[in-house]
């Protein structure tokens, strides 16, 4: 059977009349050209070219094969570029352990996207709180993690990306027996927050780690009356009218009706969500390709007013 290199080469004579300049063409020398269509022409058994001097033309044989040769090399170039292509893309599973509210704060959108980049990347995701997320990663359950807040090892590599805003988040109507003295307002302070009954997940969890530190450099403690480590349930008991708490505003459940959401605008508070990875590890092409989309979703969702916050940038 005769070899794409023949027919290559043969396609290459034919269409320019000359296999000097084929040659020229293909940076081969003459005799090299003329040995492989001699040799295409041996395994089809029927002469391809006329030979008139330097110059040649296909024969008839040589027609039919030029205008399906043509074809099968132009296939078979479209072959190698999308072979290469392929493996120039990250490929292979990627394992992904993400804080809890990050899942609907991030994930849909920027999964979607990075897909479309990287279609022959499977993903895992677990979802769990940040601690959990470091235990993983330490351990090599996951390969990445996003996270809230400072990771509890040092053995963890942090990439700042976006620092959200935390809200104060009350029932929707002012409690008669809480908001009495003092109402609350459009905007309230922390002080103003950590007298109220609060509801936020015990320690460590990096929210209230946050909420703490912050709370002791206005010289208060919060008052925590119950503590739940879980977002949705906390949410339910805030609209039960059970007591406030403290969280980012894309944190909270689609129906914001039963709910008040006060910004504390002194001293504000934000919470760092961060790209982990372990230290001394080289990031592999999919790891660098799903950073660059969850920068590139931040960054338009804070530009667009879509979250309260601003970008972090390692420097």
């Amino acid at each position: 059977m005769p070899d794409l290199k023949s027919m290559e080469y043969f396609v290459q004579v034919a269409q320019l009349g000359s296999f000097s300049r084929a040659a020229e063409v293909l940076r081969l020398t003459q005799p090299a050209v003329s040995r492989q269509v001699r040799k295409l022409e041996s395994e089809m058994g029927v002469p391809l070219l006329y030979r008139r001097g330097r110059n040649v033309a296909p024969t008839e044989a040589g027609q039919i094969l030029l205008s399906r040769a043509r074809e099968l090399c132009k296939e078979a170039a479209k072959i190698c570029e999308d072979v290469r292509a392929g493996a120039s893309l990250p490929s292979g599973p990627l394992s992904i352990g993400v804080a809890n509210v990050i899942g609907q704060l991030l994930l849909p959108a920027a999964v979607a996207s990075f897909r479309e980049r990287c279609p022959n990347v499977r993903l895992h995701i677990s979802e769990g709180y940040s601690g959990f997320v470091e235990e993983w990663l330490i351990d090599g359950r996951v390969d990445v993690g996003l996270i809230w807040g400072r990771p509890a090892s040092a053995a963890i590599d942090l990439q700042p990306m976006i620092a959200l805003d935390m809200c104060l988040i009350a029932p929707a109507k002012p409690h008669p027996v809480w908001e009495a003295r003092q109402p609350l307002g459009k905007h309230c302070t922390l002080q103003e927050a950590a007298r109220l009954p609060l509801i936020l997940p015990a320690l460590p969890h990096a929210l209230r780690m946050t909420a703490e530190a912050a709370a002791e450099k206005v010289g208060r403690r919060l008052n925590v009356e119950i503590e739940v480590d879980g977002v949705a349930l906390t949410n339910e008991l805030v609209k039960a009218g059970l007591g406030y708490t403290v969280m980012t505003h894309p944190g909270l459940t689609d129906d914001v009706s039963r709910i008040r959401i006060i910004p504390i605008s002194s001293p504000r508070m934000h919470w760092v969500l961060s790209f982990a990875t372990l230290k001394g590890t080289r990031n592999s092409p999919a790891i660098r390709e799903l950073f660059a989309e969850l920068m590139n979703w931040c960054e338009r969702k804070v530009v667009k007013g879509e979250i309260a916050g601003r970008l972090v940038k390692r420097h």
